[in-house]
């Protein structure tokens, strides 16, 4: 059975839904083994890293397709809905279904504090 996957990635706003191709290694690996890590956060000395564990399944539905790809376009703005941004055009895939979208059931999570203020936080989702 593969290890779990960990990859840093764009998530919505709540940290709870991330994309990727069909045909790529993360796919396939969670295809067969649903268990991840999700990393997301700032690479900047100030802010906030945030790492969740837990399950995850592809949406499907094209209505939470739709409220996904307008939390990524809230968070992201015109990296996604602009010509010239990083993933423009991610926010109309992940509607139509040309990339794959999941979501996480988290296990636990932690929230790295940075500059100016270190902290460390541990969060749990009991019954999961």
């Amino acid at each position: 059975m593969p290890d779990p996957h960990a990859e840093a990635r764009t998530t919505t706003i709540d940290y709870s839904s991330f994309t990727t191709g069909g045909q790529e290694r993360k796919a396939r690996n969670l295809e067969r083994n649903p268990r991840c890590v999700l990393t997301t956060g700032t690479n900047a000395l100030t802010g906030v890293d945030v790492v969740i564990e837990g399950a995850a399944h592809t949406v499907d539905g094209r209505s939470e397709r739709e409220q996904a790809a307008a939390e990524f376009e809230r968070k992201y703005r015109t990296h996604l809905t602009s010509p010239g941004g990083t993933w423009y055009g991610l926010g109309e895939a992940v509607i139509v279904g040309d990339v794959r979208l999941y979501r996480i059931d988290p296990t636990v999570g932690f929230a790295f504090g940075k500059l100016p203020t270190f902290s460390e936080t541990r969060y749990t989702w009991p019954n999961r």
